[in-house]
């Protein structure tokens, strides 16, 4: 047994020695003897680029040495001697990437991607060293970067191939919400799995930045730096619009996740700090201590306790939508008590173009896309109903099928309330109906005349529809004769207009000297739409409601709501107006507070635009 331990040692120190001695005292100058240690001539390029633009910015940082306030100044030739690695570059400051051969350019792509995917990775680091990601985070961020490492010779920057699989709404979240569990709960659950992705997003997008504006600088306004930058540029979209989805959907996650963030950043600042003044002298040690203490059991507790998101309650929710939080307290209650939570995954329809409207729809989180075969020619840019829309209200107050598609674009938190219960409320008082009919119009605003109401919020618009416009009556044998830049939407009824078939609604009737550039037009344009119509005066076959405004104050009013401070919507503000009026009679409806609804004031109306015939 001795003996066999004897042999062990001895062949084991045997092996060290000879590596120590003569392996490690030969193997450079074999491997110099053999080239194999030789740079590639893209390496040598990029070394004598890199040494050219060190000495430079040495030179720079470092000028202000050469002439000392106390010892005088400097010999810098000789400072120059001492520093080898910069000496012998008297030759041209050339570029790595001037030469244009394909092998080279190749070379030099994936030079470039390496180079920045390096400066990936080191962000992440960093990023975990302050705090900003976690351990869990860090690890799936840097197997992207070096699983991307490899495939850079053949495949433009894929680190966010890998990431893919851990950024998305959980697929189990429709499940959830087809399910009869509360709804809170879904959504606590939903939230946890979420934060993670957006960790993942923010990190991916910040560490490109740099890593960008590194390279950048480095090597300046190259075609390889430019491509290699369009590439991160691609790859961090999908990052882009999962946040943006997120925020729209649930923004009190990431405002808690900044939260996070910012609070171990200032704890570790003020940690740091501390420790800074302890070097200087200016504190003790005993009072460094003291200090760095408080900071430490902070950030402690910040790990142990992280603040949590707080998803809004449903009262909550539906208290500060326009719709309800307008209403009086006495038809407030039964309607809430009859709404329906509904939560819709991206791409769910709300309802189809031409089904049947079997209620309406109160976006409360999230974002609705619209479309429509019918109203195809005059698409808006943006179609888009943000939180805060009501939906489906015009089809139900008129019995007609659905105007167009509504789409989620989002994951949307709304509230579906049925077509009865609207029109129990709708019946219960004259200005109850007549609000209703001012909330639809906002929407249907926007469907028909979508170049002008696209540049306005949907507050703006609602809030230009209750004040600077004017809803009325007309009986049938009326005649409705638009005065110059003021149009009308008719809502219900259906008018006669010359050499035109029945107008239904909904509709745009213009007068017809109108500039139809105002309402971004052409007469090419007009000719196609079947929802627009122009005329010297309009015929009232059936009893019409018809909205009017001034072209004119539109614009104004619109620009005004967006330069003030407080133009965004508010129910205390709201000055809500409707006149509704029927032969010699009007009803001004104004509403003064969010929790009730004035009910059979009247007063004077003001001129409409519009003159009265028989």
């Amino acid at each position: 047994m001795s003996i066999l331990r004897g042999t062990f040692v001895f062949f084991t120190g045997g092996i060290v020695f000879l590596t120590l001695i003569l392996n490690g005292s030969t193997t450079q100058f074999l491997l110099h003897a053999l080239g194999m240690d030789n740079l590639s001539v893209t390496k040598l390029r990029m070394l004598n680029y890199t040494r050219h633009e060190i000495l430079n910015n040495t030179l720079e940082a470092f000028g202000d040495l050469k002439d000392d306030e106390e010892l005088g100044p400097a010999d810098w030739v000789t400072v120059k001697k001492y520093i080898t690695g910069l000496s012998n570059l008297e030759d041209e400051h050339a570029h790595p990437h001037d030469d244009n051969h394909d092998h080279v350019h190749t070379m030099n792509l994936k030079d470039g991607r390496v180079r920045l995917l390096n400066g990936v990775q080191a962000s992440y680091w960093a990023m975990l060293d302050q705090g900003q990601i976690t351990q869990a985070t860090a690890n799936i961020l840097m197997r992207s970067v070096d699983e991307a490492m490899d495939l850079v010779s053949s495949r433009p920057l894929c680190d966010w191939n890998s990431l893919q699989s851990s950024v998305h709404f959980p697929s189990y979240y429709r499940f959830l919400s087809a399910s009869m569990l509360p709804q809170s709960f879904i959504t606590y659950f939903t939230v946890q799995r979420l934060e993670s992705g957006c960790y993942i997003c923010a990190a991916f997008l910040r560490a490109h930045r740099t890593a960008r504006r590194q390279l950048q600088d480095f090597l300046g306004d190259s075609e390889i730096a430019k491509i290699v930058i369009d590439e991160s540029n691609a790859g961090g979209e999908e990052a882009r619009k999962f946040l943006e989805e997120v925020g729209c959907t649930f923004p009190q996650l990431l405002c808690v996740l900044k939260t996070r963030q910012v609070t171990y950043a200032v704890l570790t600042h003020l940690s740091e700090n501390v420790q800074n003044l302890w070097k200087t002298g200016l504190l003790e040690e005993k009072e460094m201590a003291h200090l760095d203490d408080a900071w430490q059991t902070d950030l402690k507790k910040l790990k142990r306790n992280p603040q949590l998101v707080k998803m809004p309650r449903v009262g909550d929710l539906l208290g500060t939508h326009p719709l309800v939080g307008m209403l009086p307290a006495a038809v407030r209650a039964p309607l809430l008590s009859n709404t329906k939570e509904k939560v819709k995954g991206h791409g769910a329809a709300l309802y189809m173009e031409g089904s049947r409207a079997t209620g309406i729809w109160i976006v409360s989180i999230g974002a609705v896309k619209w479309r429509s075969q019918r109203l195809s020619s005059r698409h808006s840019l943006h179609p888009i109903f943000p939180h805060g829309s009501t939906l489906g209200l015009y089809e139900v107050l008129t019995g007609k099928s659905c105007l167009c598609d509504m789409i989620t674009d989002s994951l949307v938190r709304c509230f579906f309330i049925e077509a009865e219960k609207i029109d129990q409320l709708r019946w219960s008082d004259p200005s109850v109906e007549a609000f209703l009919w001012q909330e639809s119009a906002a929407v249907i605003a926007k469907l028909l005349i979508p170049r002008v109401f696209e540049k306005m919020t949907m507050q703006e618009t609602r809030l230009l529809v209750s004040t600077g416009s004017t809803m009325n009556l007309y009986t049938k044998g009326e005649d409705i004769m638009l005065e110059h830049n003021y149009i009308g939407i008719l809502l219900e009824g259906t008018l006669k207009a010359e050499n035109q078939n029945s107008i239904l609604p909904p509709g745009v009737l213009l007068p017809s000297n109108m500039d139809l550039e105002l309402l971004g037009l052409e007469s090419s344009a007009m000719n196609r739409m079947d929802s627009c119509y122009s005329a010297d005066s309009y015929q009232v076959e059936a009893q019409a409601r018809v909205l009017i405004f001034e072209v004119g104050r539109l614009f104004t009013e619109a620009n005004g709501q967006r330069n003030q401070p407080g133009g965004s919507f508010s129910a205390e503000a709201l000055q809500l107006s409707v006149e509704e009026s029927t032969g010699e009679e009007q009803v001004i409806i104004t509403v003064d507070s969010p929790n009730k609804l004035p009910l059979g004031d009247s007063s004077a109306g003001s001129s409409s635009g519009v003159t009265r015939g028989s």
